[in-house]
């Protein structure tokens, strides 16, 4: 998802579509929390500062007259089945309100297709696809599930199997990463050593470690500085939807599902109203606003030895104000530094 700044008219379309949703057609009134977000995404999203007022509603009519690119109509969806679910609920008539947006304007997105079922209560079947979809654009680097990629997630489960890790060069792969920690240490691959360390998360190559794509979620998290909580992973799945194209919803919807509306929907934990608009929302305009999609094939080896620092200003992260690190450091939202 790329940041597009819309025109007025524009702009007064998704308010309208975002209120559309939060009001189920206009038949609730939108919670305070919904209004928060939709004046957020206003101001990170939009770049609309003050936000545009809105009342519950229909959905306008002339949205896809108003809306014509197909790239700025796929972020419209998005953002409007993110809003479906920031009351903490999973509501069908708001979800069904996102669909027909998308009927609209003709976008089809499997993560919506997704949220539907959920919405109409169909709870199993959705994680296989997604793990398919993961294995894919996530734990490979070329957008496609091989043998090789699956044989790497069995790895994970059972390293003991004689022979795999070194048909999958996983003793190689783990050179590679501990002589991260030899780097300086203002650099880029010395800080994802020692985020490693400083957790206890297996590197990429020991045993019960994700195939190396994975640690590009790991990655994310040395970049955006969020932690590795609940709040954080919050936080972070709005960063990496933000910058990742294919996997926008993959990433985000489950975050919001389960530690937001509480419900179980991937393995991982379960817990309630994790979401903070403001700072998600933010989030999402960070991890958007970055020049590159570490999901299509970016590998560290070539910044590793920079100034993280560097890296992140290369990449066009956004850093976090002042206000920004006291407010997320009471929630312990943050790495250490």
């Amino acid at each position: 998802m790329k940041l597009v700044v819309p025109t007025p008219d524009q702009t007064a379309a998704i308010v309208a579509a975002a209120y559309a949703v939060a009001s189920a057609g206009g038949a609730l009134q939108p919670e305070p929390i919904e209004v928060e977000a939709i004046e957020a995404l206003q101001r990170h999203m939009l770049a609309q500062d003050p936000p545009m007022p809105g009342t519950a509603g229909p959905l306008p009519d002339d949205l896809a007259q108003r809306i014509e690119d197909p790239g700025f109509r796929r972020q419209t969806v998005r953002q409007l089945a993110i809003l479906s679910l920031v009351d903490g609920t999973i509501r069908r008539e708001k979800i069904e309100v996102v669909a027909e947006a998308a009927r609209r304007l003709g976008v089809a997105e499997f993560g919506l297709d997704v949220l539907v079922r959920l919405g109409r209560g169909q709870r199993s079947g959705h994680v296989f696809p997604f793990m398919r979809r993961l294995v894919a654009h996530y734990w490979s680097f070329d957008g496609q599930a091989t043998m090789r990629d699956w044989l790497g997630m069995a790895w994970t489960a059972m390293p003991w199997f004689p022979g795999l890790g070194r048909y999958l060069g996983r003793d190689v792969l783990l050179e590679r990463y501990r002589a991260l920690g030899a780097l300086p240490e203002e650099s880029f691959g010395r800080a994802v050593h020692r985020y490693y360390t400083t957790h206890g998360f297996p590197m990429p190559g020991e045993p019960k470690s994700l195939p190396e794509g994975w640690a590009r979620h790991e990655i994310y998290h040395v970049l955006s500085g969020y932690a590795t909580n609940l709040q954080g992973e919050m936080l972070l799945a709005g960063f990496i939807a933000g910058n990742t194209d294919e996997l926008c919803l993959d990433i985000v919807l489950p975050a919001l599902v389960q530690m937001h509306a509480g419900v179980k929907f991937v393995p991982g934990p379960v817990s309630r109203n994790k979401l903070q608009p403001d700072p998600f929302f933010r989030a999402m305009a960070r991890g958007a606003a970055m020049e590159i999609d570490l999901l299509k094939g970016w590998r560290i080896w070539e910044e590793a030895a920079l100034p993280l620092e560097q890296v992140r200003q290369r990449y066009g992260i956004p850093p976090l104000t002042p206000s920004e690190r006291d407010r997320l450091a009471g929630h312990k939202a943050l790495l250490p530094a």
